[in-house]
């Protein structure tokens, strides 16, 4: 989800040096020492007139990789610098993991609750707002101009509930509503799976279910320009004991 870069309009002087060597090693998680007041820009053009809006005309390549042309602004100069095009991506695949340990544990609620479940009883599945939000990680390359950074965001997308009797899982888009004794027992709900086969055939008297979370990963760089990432999915796998209705006549 990369946007066209911007126009700008740069002045040939500065010192032309290339940024991003030894990329892994410079990686860091730690807040920059001071907010930094200039700002990177894709140079699209060097005369009076803009070009092109559909990409850099300044790329050079070396040893194969291509080095994209910025223009570094702060408020009393500017400075031109190759970086090397795939450096953000880079980055971005480092905070990659962070994230991923950082997104929230999966605490699941049920209604009936998992071991009073219920043949042909709807159930009810959601987690609590307090795990629907994003998580975001900022990495960033330390050099002698200036920060070159990358924020890192996980957003949740659908909760995933896997009822564990063979059938297929049931998605929704956001963390589902909450069930409440005011919404009785014939309200309805947008995360909700009706089980149609008791658990007591199993060897272990339950279905094994399983809810997950499903995040879609992005990444927003200095330079510009950003993009998606794999997909991580936070689960927790829970045992279901579902009852059958007993009816009694004379």
């Amino acid at each position: 989800m990369s946007r066209k870069p911007p126009v700008v309009l740069a002045e040939v002087n500065g010192s032309g040096s290339l940024i991003g060597d030894n990329i892994e090693a410079q990686v860091s998680f730690d807040a920059p020492d001071a907010k930094d007041p200039c700002s990177w820009h894709v140079v699209t053009s060097i005369t009076p007139t803009p070009g092109p809006s559909s990409g850099p005309i300044t790329i050079r390549s070396r040893d194969g990789i291509d080095d994209v042309l910025y223009v570094r602004r702060c408020p009393a100069d500017q400075s031109l610098h190759w970086i090397p095009q795939t450096t953000s991506s880079r980055v971005a695949q480092h905070s990659e993991s962070k994230v991923s340990r950082l997104v929230n544990m999966l605490l699941i609620k049920t209604a009936p609750p998992s071991n009073k479940m219920v043949v042909n009883v709807g159930t009810w599945f959601w987690v609590p707002r307090s795990v629907w939000k994003s998580v975001s990680v900022t990495a960033y390359i330390p050099t002698s101009v200036g920060p070159i950074s990358v924020t890192t965001t996980a957003i949740p997308t659908s909760l995933i509930y896997s009822p564990g009797d063979g059938n297929k899982a049931v998605t929704c888009k956001g963390p589902g509503t909450p069930w409440s004794q005011s919404r009785g027992d014939n309200d309805t709900s947008n995360c909700m799976y009706t089980y149609t086969s008791a658990s007591h055939t199993r060897q272990a008297g339950t279905y094994a279910a399983n809810t997950a979370i499903k995040w879609t990963v992005t990444w927003r760089s200095n330079l510009g320009i950003g993009g998606l990432l794999p997909s991580i999915r936070t689960g927790l796998t829970t045992p279901v004991r579902v009852l059958e209705m007993q009816a009694l006549s004379r």
